[in-house]
């Protein structure tokens, strides 16, 4: 800046209207038009080539701003539809997670259903078979205690015709004993009497 300065000092002298005047002898002030031209082609000796440059700089940060804005909404494009893919991918696979994991667990509900109504079934055959066997053993022991009491009766009615028989025949043998003793009773006294008279039949034939 120190260089373009002291370069365009005598631009500066030569286009100052109070130096023009002195030297050509014209009158004290220029057109209004002039001095502004002038003011505008000092403005551009000074700062020109710098505001070029700017907007060059601006121009150029522009574009890359644009640029940088572009890969960095297509960077974010990529980036959404790449993690809108991935979420789509985890959905899928999780949903088909959950219903192989819904079928698994119907087919093992259906199966332990399944497995409980067979259950109950075998408890009620087994439950029944039961019942029948105990009616059947009850029918037994019933049937058994029945012969065994008939069986008990009939003995008991034959021992009691044996014990009655037995006392009867224990009676008449003593009736017939009984008998027999008054028998023989009667022959003694009736031979005590004969060998009485016997004796005195013969006492009185001694005499």
């Amino acid at each position: 800046m120190g260089t373009v300065r002291s370069t365009d000092q005598p631009l500066i002298a030569r286009d100052d209207p109070a130096t023009d005047s002195d030297q050509v002898g014209g009158p004290a002030h220029l057109d209004d038009r002039s001095a502004s031209g002038n003011l505008d082609k000092i403005r551009d000796i000074l700062f020109g080539a710098q505001a070029r440059e700017h907007d060059r700089r601006f121009a150029q940060l522009e574009q890359h701003l644009i640029r940088e804005a572009s890969d960095l909404r297509n960077d974010l494009k990529r980036r959404f539809e790449s993690l809108e893919l991935y979420i789509k991918k985890e959905v899928e696979a999780l949903t088909s997670r959950l219903t192989k994991e819904q079928e698994v667990r119907g087919e093992s509900v259906t199966n332990l259903t399944q497995d409980l109504t067979q259950l109950a079934t075998t408890l009620e055959d087994k439950a029944r078979l039961l019942d029948m066997q105990a009616t059947q053993v009850q029918a037994h022991i019933l049937q058994q205690l029945t012969e065994r009491t008939s069986e008990l009766a009939t003995d008991v009615r034959a021992r009691h015709a044996e014990a009655t028989s037995a006392l009867n025949q224990a009676v008449h043998d003593l009736r017939a004993e009984k008998t027999d003793r008054a028998t023989l009773a009667a022959i003694l006294l009736e031979a005590s009497q004969r060998l009485s008279s016997d004796e005195a039949v013969s006492g009185r034939g001694s005499a």
